[in-house]
């Protein structure tokens, strides 16, 4: 029984694992349980678990989920969410990447914001870029008028961002859901879209709580270093698919048809561009990423139309913004 769930999946993360588990262990807040979802087919990952965490498996504090394929980022961390919403005490969902290491206040940071602001449905921690410390990774998610996503604040001095402040939503690799929230938005028994399975689930959550009329803050005291790129390529195959796929997905399942129409003059060159850029880097992927989202187009309409919507438009088109780059 626990507050707190931090759900983690795995996916040959073994060499993060000293560091996301160290700084995990040596929080001021301990009301939590981890759950770990492997979706590696080695089993290097449970291993050093057992070898390292034997006492905390045994007590429950570390459950581990172990699929036997690659379920994607969307299923394993939809499997944590379920397992942590048996326990009724559980009232937060923590997503954090097994590439992680977070500062000895990090959950306490998150609990305080959410229990400050009980309209929000997540908090935002602040991610700094663990290979590079100077730079941000994600203080939270943009989205365009165009239908591109972006970490906010990526890049950018990680002495910047250091003010509270109300977001569009929130970058999955390591922030804070309440749980209402996450019901609330649950479709077809699924809070990440399973559909997606990887990259752009977190847009997609973030829009649909912004549907559901839940707010999202930042909060700058919750600090994590992501080892980002330590599970994926940005530039490989699997990246560009997923990613430029679900971008679509992403727009046609979130934004109101006739606002697309609308700004025809704008989504179709971000789509267009995509394309380009991705064939000057050889990636012919891309084709297959394009044609299978709109070939499965009407599926995701479909959802759209079941999506919980207790607000208009206008308050969610307040947050989008016309960005090309970062």
């Amino acid at each position: 029984m626990a507050e707190t769930y931090i759900i983690t999946p795995d996916y040959n993360g073994e060499k993060f694992l000293e560091k996301y588990f160290s700084s995990l262990f040596n929080q001021t807040y301990s009301n939590f349980r981890i759950i770990f979802v492997d979706n590696s087919q080695n089993n290097n990952s449970i291993d050093y678990i057992n070898q390292n965490y034997f006492n905390d498996l045994k007590s429950d504090k570390i459950k581990i989920i172990k699929n036997p394929e690659n379920y994607g980022f969307a299923k394993a961390n939809n499997q944590g969410i379920k397992e942590g919403f048996k326990d009724p005490e559980c009232k937060f969902i923590v997503c954090l990447n097994n590439d992680t290491e977070i500062k000895e206040d990090f959950l306490e940071k998150l609990i305080l914001m959410s229990k400050k602001h009980p309209e929000a449905g997540s908090i935002q921690s602040k991610m700094i870029w663990g290979q590079n410390p100077d730079l941000l990774d994600s203080v939270g998610l943009e989205y365009s008028k165009n239908g591109l996503g972006f970490n906010r604040g990526a890049y950018e001095s990680s002495d910047k961002y250091n003010e509270e402040e109300e977001i569009l939503g929130c970058c999955a690799g390591a922030c804070l859901y309440r749980r209402e929230a996450l019901e609330d938005v649950k479709l077809e028994g699924e809070y990440f879209d399973e559909d997606f399975f990887a990259y752009y689930e977190d847009f997609d959550l973030a829009l649909r709580l912004r549907w559901a009329g839940w707010s999202a803050w930042y909060c700058p005291e919750a600090v994590v270093w992501h080892y980002k790129g330590g599970t994926e390529e940005p530039l490989s195959d699997f990246t560009v698919y997923y990613n430029w796929r679900n971008y679509t997905w992403t727009l046609f399942k979130n934004l109101p048809l006739q606002y697309i129409l609308k700004n025809f003059y704008i989504v179709i060159p971000a789509e267009i561009a995509q394309v380009i850029i991705n064939l000057s880097r050889g990636k012919f992927i891309i084709f297959k990423a394009k044609i299978d989202a709109y070939f499965h187009l009407k599926k995701i309409l479909n959802k759209k139309k079941h999506m919980t919507k207790k607000v208009s438009f206008e308050s969610l088109d307040k947050w989008l913004k016309l960005k090309w780059v970062y």
